[in-house]
């Protein structure tokens, strides 16, 4: 052995030791008679999720697979919380600010809209034995607001008169 070979040798053997071991991610089977088939992980450099919102406490993101594309909500809430109904709410509402909503008012507690424009929403709730009325009056618009309350209050009575027959049935 010549010494060339001797000391390239050696560099080969402290550049092994001195490497240290690389973690792949992947899935290991266990195959009958410790027969182990080990599967790695494929990266393809892509993320897997398409950020829509994001805040301190969540993010909402689209998945971004071929086979099942959906939206996901992912809301963070401390262990102590007191009110996690309320942390819930205050942090979806937080995550969907600037999203359109496609319902323009949307009933409240499992409640029936029975009419729906853009000024003027009237909602019955069955459990409760109420109705909703929301009257919306742009005074830039219609700086005669006085006028433009009783058109909707019109409105309001014929909704009830032509939904008698279901109103009558929260009583």
């Amino acid at each position: 052995m010549t010494l060339e070979y001797l000391e390239l040798m050696e560099e080969i053997r402290k550049d092994q030791q001195q490497k240290v071991p690389r973690k792949i991610r992947g899935t290991l089977t266990i195959k009958a008679e410790d027969d182990l088939e080990f599967r790695a992980e494929r990266k393809t450099g892509l993320s897997s999720q398409e950020e829509i919102a994001k805040t301190a406490a969540g993010k909402i993101y689209r998945t971004v697979g071929e086979q099942k594309r959906s939206m996901v909500a992912h809301i963070v809430i401390p262990d102590k919380e007191a009110d996690v109904p309320a942390f819930l709410h205050e942090a979806v509402t937080k995550l969907t600010a600037g999203m359109e909503s496609k319902a323009k008012v949307k009933a409240p507690n499992g409640g029936r809209l029975i009419w729906n424009e853009d000024d003027l929403s009237v909602k019955t709730v069955a459990k409760e034995h109420k109705i909703y009325v929301n009257m919306v009056i742009d005074v830039k618009q219609s700086p005669d607001y006085n006028t433009r309350m009783f058109n909707l209050m019109q409105r309001i009575s014929s909704c009830f008169a032509i939904n008698q027959t279901s109103l009558n049935q929260l009583r």
